[in-house]
């Protein structure tokens, strides 16, 4: 084999393997992340709001919000909305962190004079955090996706314990009751 051969068949290598196949992941659309992410803000803020509903139609609870600017890594600068509750003196900010988070879709702060927690934007089957790493070397193929990344996934607020055992609570009416006068002192 000439050495011509040789460089021609080497190349040929090098550009098959520079192609992309089935199971490289798409490239991020990082607008749409953001879009999203403000979505599921939204519909956090909808459901603390049903939750209350009977205490903010009485005055007894005042809701009211303030913009707020993120700026998150890929994403840059953006506005959201934060949610501040005003129950007698006491006040309560629901302040969104973000939505490039490790190990959730995303972050809202409680804030209350006595304390803070957070919800955090977890897929609704966890009951507990989960994280995957997948180590590639150079020139070596993406390993096909897990079944649990290929499926559609369903988001919800969670409320998580703190660490180092971390564990889930679903956002329940009781559960966003507690969360408030645990930030309060209620």
């Amino acid at each position: 084999m000439s050495s011509k051969d040789k460089g021609s068949k080497d190349f040929d290598a090098f550009v098959k393997r520079q192609q992309p196949t089935a199971a490289e992941p798409k490239p991020i659309d990082w607008e749409k992340r953001r879009d999203e992410w403000l979505q599921h803000l939204e519909e956090l803020y909808e459901q603390v709001e049903s939750f209350l509903d009977e205490y903010l139609k009485s005055g007894n609870i005042k809701r009211e919000y303030r913009e707020t600017m993120l700026n998150e890594e890929y994403i840059g600068t953006y506005k959201a909305r934060e949610m501040v509750l005003k129950i007698g003196r006491q006040e309560i900010t629901l302040t969104p962190i973000g939505t490039l988070i490790i190990g959730a879709r995303g972050r809202v702060d409680v804030v209350g004079p006595a304390g803070k927690t957070r919800f955090v934007l977890v897929n609704s089957e966890l009951s507990k955090p989960s994280i995957t790493v997948t180590f590639r070397f150079a020139g070596e193929p993406n390993p096909p996706a897990p079944e649990a990344i290929a499926k559609e996934i369903k988001w919800a607020w969670k409320i998580p314990t703190s660490p180092p055992t971390i564990r889930y609570t679903e956002l329940t009416r009781d559960s966003l009751f507690e969360v408030l006068m645990e930030v309060t002192n209620g």
